[in-house]
């Protein structure tokens, strides 16, 4: 096998013993990387509302939910494009909270309702 195919094959299998390089020489391990922080579900964004908002401002919508969600106190946005919506959060019962999320897409009114759980400190979107 090719030199840098077998470091590459070895580095795959992140063992914990030093590896053998080209030519015998010691190598250490190589760790792998840390995994990217995972984006914000968007619950009810796009999904049961908002289906027909630009992605800019879905990106608005669920930054604004996740506010919400987080701090407990009703938030609302406005795109960039006329759209709008507000959440309002409900209070925490057992580590969740239910939400209800209104867009108004060219003035007509959505509605949707969803639920997010705190986990390791941090609100996650579930429905």
């Amino acid at each position: 096998m090719h030199c840098s195919r077998r470091l590459f094959a070895a580095a795959l299998s992140l063992s914990a013993a030093p590896l053998a390089g080209c030519g015998g020489q010691q190598t250490a391990p190589v760790a792998a990387a840390p995994a990217a922080p995972e984006p914000p579900a968007p619950g009810v964004v796009g999904v049961a509302v908002g289906r027909d908002l630009s992605d800019q401002d879905k990106t608005t919508a669920i930054a604004a939910q996740q506010d919400a969600i987080s701090s407990g106190q009703r938030k609302s946005w406005k795109g960039s494009h006329g759209a709008y919506g507000f959440i309002t959060p409900g209070a925490e019962t057992g580590g969740c909270r239910d939400y209800t999320h209104r867009i108004f897409i060219n003035g007509r009114p959505q509605e949707g309702k969803g639920q997010a759980c705190k986990k390791d400190d941090v609100w996650r979107v579930t429905s």
